[in-house]
C-alpha cells in the first residue's frame, strides 16, 4: 500500500491501529457474502459436505483481499476525513 495518494497527497498511514475498524468491516462483508453464497450452494447445488466446505473456504480466501481493500477505503471516507470531490479538469 502506498504511504500517500499520488493524486491528492492524502496519507494512508495516519496512525498505528487506524485500520483495525476496516478489519471489522471486512469481517461483516465476508459473513454476508459467504452466507449468501453458502445458502445458494446448499439449496441449489447438490454437493457432498466436504466439497461444500472446501468451496466456502476457497471463496473466503479469494474474497478477503478484495473486501479488505474496499473496507479500508470505506474506513478512510467514514473516519479519515476524506471525501470525493470529482476529477480536476486541469
Amino acid at each position: 500500500m502506498n504511504a500517500e495518494c499520488p493524486h491528492c497527497g492524502a496519507g494512508f498511514e495516519p496512525e498505528p491501529g487506524f485500520y483495525f475498524g476496516a478489519m471489522y468491516i471486512t469481517f461483516a462483508i465476508n459473513v454476508v457474502l459467504l452466507s449468501v453464497v453458502g445458502f445458494l450452494i446448499y439449496y441449489f447445488i447438490d454437493l457432498p459436505e466436504a466439497a461444500y466446505l472446501t468451496l466456502i473456504a476457497l471463496l473466503a480466501v479469494l474474497f478477503t483481499p478484495a473486501s479488505f481493500r474496499f473496507s479500508r477505503v470505506l474506513w478512510l471516507y467514514w473516519f479519515g476525513g476524506l471525501s470525493y470531490k470529482g476529477e480536476n479538469p486541469s
